[in-house]
């Protein structure tokens, strides 16, 4: 299933019965072929101003996904340079005031 279209939390029939499931199967056979889908995850210490972290839960939910999704899509999307950076927005607003001031003219 899809993480993303989850619905949590699930209804707690479901869980009772994923839970008598995995409790009396092995399921060791079905992951012994797996593959990583994506590189394995790790976690890190990060410590941000509460005002920051309240303001990407506000924008997580608005996409909804989790705070700490958004983070690792913002950060990736920096390292991979897809990011625009401070002075790219900077710019695009000077030609927009620009053409904004040619136009009121």
């Amino acid at each position: 299933m899809n993480k993303m279209n989850e619905e949590l939390p699930r209804p707690e029939a479901e869980l009772e019965s994923l839970a008598d499931y995995y409790d009396t199967h092995d399921t060791g056979s079905e992951m012994a072929d797996g593959e990583w889908v994506e590189p394995p995850m790790v976690t890190t210490s990060l410590r941000l101003p509460k005002p920051l972290v309240d303001a990407l839960k506000v924008e997580a939910g608005q996409q909804h996904i989790r705070h700490t999704a958004l983070m690792r899509k913002v950060l990736a999307a920096y390292v991979s340079g897809d990011a625009i950076q401070p002075a790219e927005i900077i710019d695009r607003l000077e030609r927009i005031e620009r053409l904004l001031d040619r136009n009121a003219s």
